[in-house]
């Protein structure tokens, strides 16, 4: 997300994603699949909280008739200078234009900065080279890789045999929730490695590491129902 033109002096600066958590409701894939048809949705967008560094906005998708939800949506971006890539601060303007924006009496979803993953020995192991046609606007890798990454990666483990309970392809098992953290950039032709592995109390969460050498430079928790849908899937989310 870039700054408008005429809205500031300085053109140097984009806005930079660092967070996200998503949570589907069990209707959510069945809704938003193939076998759900065409419908219309009410979707909310607000500010869900600002500081002088950084923004976060949410997004809720719901029912037009009933109000109930299947989706809600957050994410936290940081204002970067393009040139250094080093954080700054909010332009004074905006910050004080989008505080009156922010929207109290909603719940963040996002309460605190994901704890550090780390990858056991055991974890299984997918090697990805990006692409040109990976990146975004900003030149580094577009924000829906990283979950494609993850996703193939899982496939892989769970028809491989190494997930327990899910000896199918995981695309079979809806997603129910993701949190992620955007730790660092990555540019085209890159070598990747994506470690996937599976909490050892809870096997619908699955853990994802994604490192550039020897750099994180992504982490995520997928959440997973535990019984298979009988919807037709188009892809892992």
């Amino acid at each position: 997300m870039s700054w408008p033109r005429d809205m500031t002096k300085n053109e140097n600066l984009s806005l930079f994603l660092v967070s996200e958590k998503h949570i589907m409701s069990p209707e959510f894939h069945s809704r938003f699949s193939w076998c759900g048809g065409l419908r219309k949705y009410h979707v909310k967008f607000g500010v869900s909280n600002i500081t002088p560094r950084s923004i976060g906005n949410l997004r809720e998708f719901s029912d037009i008739e009933t109000g109930s939800w299947y989706l809600k949506s957050e994410n936290k971006l940081v204002p970067v200078n393009v040139e250094n890539r080093r954080s700054v601060k909010l332009p004074e303007w905006y910050y004080k234009s989008m505080c009156k924006l922010v929207d109290h009496e909603q719940g963040l979803l996002i309460t605190g900065r994901q704890e550090l993953l780390n990858p056991p020995q055991t974890a299984f192991k997918t090697a990805i080279q990006t692409r040109y046609s990976d990146l975004d606007f900003n030149l580094h890798l577009n924000t829906a890789e990283y979950y494609k990454f993850c996703s193939d990666s899982a496939s892989m483990a769970s028809q491989s045999g190494y997930y327990r309970h899910f000896t199918s392809d995981i695309v079979h098992y809806p997603v129910l929730q993701i949190e992620a953290s955007f730790l660092g950039e990555c540019g085209p032709a890159e070598h990747l490695v994506v470690y996937t592995w599976q909490d050892e109390k809870d096997f619908t969460k699955l853990y994802f590491v994604i490192h550039r050498k020897e750099v994180r430079i992504f982490q995520a928790c997928f959440i997973h129902e535990s019984k298979m849908s009988t919807d037709k899937v188009i892809s892992s989310l």
